[in-house]
């Protein structure tokens, strides 16, 4: 076949244009359904959560979010998974701040560092947590728990769902503050904690708001105060930590959004936009509140420097309390 200098320069053209259409549609994202990695098991408060982000943000990206269950090792097993997946902005997890900024502070084991290896994406919600204690014994607020803490130096003990959680973080950030000798008992998750709480073993208990507000409804147990900077808009009679004698306390579950290590900012950019969407539904937000819950928001820099404010005050609370889990 002989090609004529002009049927060479018309191929060529063709063959530009076509692979500029093939690169145009190679950097349309998503183009098939996103994983959503839930670091814990399926039926929990943040798997919940999860799968109400997933589908609100479906409907801005025009393709599935597919929430993926893979609990283990206290969220680790998860969230390493996505760590070192592609990084292609198809594999995210719904990472809480004790896999991602707390244990990689306590266990040298830990594989993962963020940012480097989980770059942020987004601030998704707060969990809120409370201080309660049994009905029956007492105190009915938060400074009577301190001085009865205060005249009892060692001799109170307080519940949390396990060591190292952000649960038991907020415990040694109280005692910090506080300046009180008291010592943290370990469960195996909140419910196996309320029972020796409810049987009178127990001085008080670090918990969810989501798990505290049923046994608080039924006046089994009081709550004293949250943990975070607001108000429960639930319950807005409950304090805080910080107005009640303790400026600034700050001490939630944070839940935010990470991509694979390397996956390119305009994905991640993408994503974000579709996340801040999704936490303005009305829906989501209601749902949000009855599970304690508050939304968040903003960009990828305001959660990348969160994360570093965060992660310097907590590795203070670490060193302080001597928690180490290798």
């Amino acid at each position: 076949m002989q090609w004529t200098k002009s049927g060479l320069r018309s191929f060529a053209v063709l063959a530009a244009l076509a692979s500029t259409g093939f690169a145009a549609r190679a950097e349309t994202f998503p183009s098939r359904n996103i994983r959503l990695v839930v670091p814990f098991a399926a039926g929990g408060t943040v798997d919940l959560f999860a799968r109400l982000v997933a589908l609100e943000m479906g409907k801005s990206l025009g393709q599935s979010v597919v929430v993926e269950n893979i609990p283990g090792a206290g969220g680790v097993i998860g969230t390493t998974n996505v760590s070192r997946a592609a990084p292609d902005g198809y594999s995210l997890c719904f990472c809480a701040s004790g896999s991602t900024m707390l244990l990689p502070l306590m266990d040298s084991k830990v594989s993962y560092k963020i940012p480097e290896d989980l770059p942020p994406v987004g601030h998704v919600l707060r969990i809120e947590q409370t201080i309660i204690v049994n009905t029956k014994k007492g105190p009915n607020d938060l400074a009577g728990l301190v001085a009865k803490a205060r005249a009892n130096p060692g001799a109170m003990f307080y519940a949390t769902p396990g060591l190292g959680t952000s649960n038991h973080l907020a415990g040694e950030l109280l005692k910090i503050a506080a300046k009180i000798d008291v010592r943290a008992v370990h469960y195996r998750g909140e419910s196996a904690a309320v029972l020796d709480l409810l049987s009178g073993q127990l001085d008080y208990m670090v918990a969810s708001m989501s798990f505290a507000e049923p046994y608080s409804r039924a006046g089994e147990l009081q709550v004293l105060a949250l943990t975070g900077p607001s108000r429960w808009p639930n319950n807005a009679s409950i304090p805080t930590i910080a107005e009640s004698g303790y400026p600034g306390f700050d001490a939630t579950t944070q839940i935010g959004l990470h991509a694979s290590k390397g996956t390119p900012r305009d994905r991640i950019e993408t994503i974000n936009a579709a996340m801040n969407t999704a936490l303005q539904s009305k829906d989501l937000r209601e749902k949000f509140a009855l599970g304690g819950a508050t939304p968040q928001g903003g960009s990828v820099d305001d959660y990348a420097k969160f994360l570093q404010v965060e992660t310097a005050k907590w590795d203070k609370v670490i060193q302080q309390a001597g928690i180490k889990l290798d």
